[in-house]
């Protein structure tokens, strides 16, 4: 049995994958606070991807309502579907008041969802939250043990994949009112790797067209014999 035909067809299936997880990463380029999703091979032809968590760069907006986390941490938000993790600060209050995530998600403090009376608000360096001169909850930044592996539930909100692992408070870290995270990427680093991943996909799919070609020669041969 010839392996070089089905290897080439299994490198060309990681490869598209390997795409797929490169286009959705520059995609989110400009999603505040997003975590890139890396790819590596293991046991040879086996992709697997991880979510990297490094800090993101920090630029200032000027708008209260955007905080950024500098050093480790996520906010804790409340969904539908229970408790997700992100680094996105770009917050707003909804019609009730309640401190929330562009898609409506409550942001937590440590006394559960923040109702504010006003949009006068200011967040210190330790996440107190002020609704103008009124102190109503400090919002609760938690973090994960080393070993604990975060995966994307949606497009900007984490999970453990351990459905037993459980956030702690997270101890070194500040806050920023009036400033976003960016994504932990390099989006030229990406377009790069996007243009090597095509270059060994179309390598593949060479490979697999010149044993097709030698087939039909032989197929070809055998019918005239």
């Amino acid at each position: 049995m010839r392996l070089s035909p089905y290897t080439s067809v299994l490198g060309s299936i990681q490869q598209e994958k390997r795409i797929e997880v490169i286009a959705n990463n520059l995609a989110n380029a400009a999603t505040p606070g997003y975590r890139k999703v890396g790819a590596r091979f293991e046991n040879f032809m086996e992709l697997q991807t991880y979510t990297q968590t490094a800090q993101g760069p920090v630029r200032r907006t000027g708008n209260p309502m955007d905080v950024a986390i500098n050093g480790e941490g996520y906010f804790r938000i409340q969904t539908d579907r229970g408790e997700r993790y992100t680094r996105a600060g770009n917050l707003t209050l909804d019609a009730q008041g309640r401190l929330v995530t562009p898609e409506g998600w409550p942001v937590l403090g440590q006394g559960g969802i923040i109702q504010l009376e006003s949009s006068q608000i200011r967040i210190d360096a330790s996440g107190q939250v002020y609704d103008r001169d009124n102190m109503v909850d400090t919002l609760d930044v938690v973090a994960f043990a080393p070993n604990v592996r975060l995966v994307h539930d949606q497009r900007n909100l984490l999970i453990p994949s351990d459905p037993n692992a459980f956030p702690m408070p997270a101890q070194n870290y500040t806050l920023e009112q009036g400033a976003l995270e960016g994504a932990n990427f390099s989006a030229v680093q990406e377009i790069t790797s996007m243009i090597e991943t095509l270059r060994v996909f179309e390598a593949n799919q060479r490979v697999m067209k010149m044993h097709y070609d030698k087939d039909q020669q032989l197929i070809n041969q055998l019918a005239k014999s």
